[in-house]
């Protein structure tokens, strides 16, 4: 291939317009360069419709016309050999148009009266299938193409497949950007919307907790009431005797019929009256303290420093009328030194729901009903576990796996709400910062161990 045109194909292949993607730029260097090379005055590009019937001009340059763009149509019904030549041929080389067997066809209506006596087309091939046509017109005398600017018009035919697919490229990104930009939008929608929603429904779960609170401070404001009954009942009737035996005593004394030995009567009935009264005033004073102390815990998620036996113990103690109705013993291994900053309304909250579920679904038509509470020290860690054990009728694997969901219940039709649990397991791992993990298995009890930070800020 001669010089120039070796030059001339390295500089159109190192030129930016090949690859910035818009094909315009990229078709108008490609036509100059088949002009500039070839010597000629006229070059255009032609592209296939879908079908590949018909050819439409894409981009004319016509130097001595000063034309640089005309609407033309090639269709495959009024041109079958030039088309079937395109199918079958790399190049068509016609050095006298007029006659050769491709381009005859055009010499009437096309050639003659332009001046056209050779041309030189090259098929576009792009993905492997031929797209268009590279096609350079002689005016004057006939002419001899050579070899080397066949090939010349091959390389640029390649060249502009580079081009189209920098436009492709091109295209694709865009597309991309557009999709990405919506997607962004759509995220942005999406989490707005899901921000929305966790807002009402992190408000619909405190509305929930503060209800399944309530629901259960009410029930053991029955309780304490009925279990408060008998302690006060006792202490009336303890005092209601001694009043009647000191109105006996009075009307002795007064009569002057008061005997040592019948003073001595009274004095050890009514001390007896006494005691009675007051052990079981004791006894109500201290199950109102706790059940005072309970409920405003219970009400209250606020951090405090509490002696974490004592207060279990406490909690425990004021669940009493729940534990005495269904035979439930109840033990506690704590260090009675441990002290801990938390949120010890959670906490009780907690216990008070997972012996509630104990009494009413493990032990159930159950004799000799025992609950641990384990508690162990990770100093390393600066974490305590509490490990939560019942001897009940444990659960199925399938009731274990949805026993944190709210609103899952195993006693719907029998007053379940279903939220016992899940409040459990969003108290421990919010309100108190931790985990918790859950075992059971059929008549084996179920254990429910959780794992503290040891202070909470």
């Amino acid at each position: 291939m001669r010089q120039q045109l070796v030059q001339l194909l390295y500089k159109v292949s190192t030129s930016s317009a090949l690859d910035d993607g818009y094909i315009e730029l990229a078709e108008q260097l490609i036509v100059n360069a088949i002009i500039d090379g070839l010597n000629n005055t006229r070059a255009s590009i032609w592209l296939f419709n879908k079908d590949n019937t018909e050819c439409h001009c894409q981009l004319l340059f016509d130097r001595a016309n000063n034309n640089v763009n005309q609407s033309l149509i090639l269709s495959r019904e009024n041109y079958p050999a030039y088309f079937s030549a395109l199918d079958t041929q790399r190049v068509i080389i016609a050095n006298n148009a007029h006659t050769d067997p491709a381009t005859f066809e055009f010499s009437e209506h096309y050639l003659t009266p332009l001046g056209i006596n050779s041309m030189l087309d090259a098929p576009i091939r792009f993905k492997g299938e031929m797209i268009g046509i590279f096609c350079c017109e002689h005016t004057g005398s006939f002419r001899q193409w050579e070899d080397d600017e066949c090939t010349f018009l091959s390389g640029l035919a390649d060249l502009y497949g580079r081009a189209l697919s920098a436009q492709e490229s091109r295209i694709v990104k865009q597309q991309l950007e557009v999709a990405n930009h919506r997607l962004e939008e759509r995220v942005i929608e999406r989490t707005n919307t899901l921000q929305k929603t966790l807002e009402e429904l992190t408000g619909t779960q405190g509305k929930l907790i503060e209800a399944e609170k309530m629901a259960a401070l009410g029930n053991l404001v029955a309780g304490v009431a009925h279990e408060v009954n008998t302690p006060i009942g006792i202490a009336v009737t303890a005092n209601s005797s001694a009043t009647d035996n000191l109105k006996q005593l009075t009307q002795q004394l007064n009569d002057n019929t008061l005997s040592k030995s019948n003073l001595q009567k009274f004095v050890a009935h009514i001390n007896e009256c006494l005691i009675i009264a007051s052990s079981n005033l004791d006894r109500a004073a201290a199950l109102i303290c706790n059940f005072k102390q309970t409920a405003v815990d219970q009400y209250s998620l606020d951090i405090s420093t509490v002696k974490l036996n004592d207060y279990l113990a406490n909690t425990i103690h004021s669940l009493t009328p729940l534990t005495r109705s269904h035979k439930v013993t109840t033990t506690i291994e704590c260090d009675k030194a441990l002290t801990l900053i938390t949120v010890s309304g959670a906490l009780s909250q907690i216990i008070m729901n997972l012996v509630s579920n104990s009494c009413v679904h493990g032990f159930k038509d159950r004799e000799d009903n025992h609950i641990n509470i384990a508690v162990h020290l990770d100093t390393q860690q600066h974490t305590y576990t509490l490990r939560y054990s019942d001897n009940g009728h444990g659960m199925s694997k399938d009731v274990l796996q949805s026993v944190f969901e709210p609103f899952f219940t195993t006693t719907r039709g029998n007053g379940g709400s279903g939220l016992g649990m899940a409040i459990v397991y969003n108290l421990a791992t919010q309100a108190l910062q931790g985990d918790v993990k859950i075992h059971s298995q059929p008549e084996q009890g179920i254990t429910v161990t959780f794992t503290f930070p040891l202070s909470l800020s």
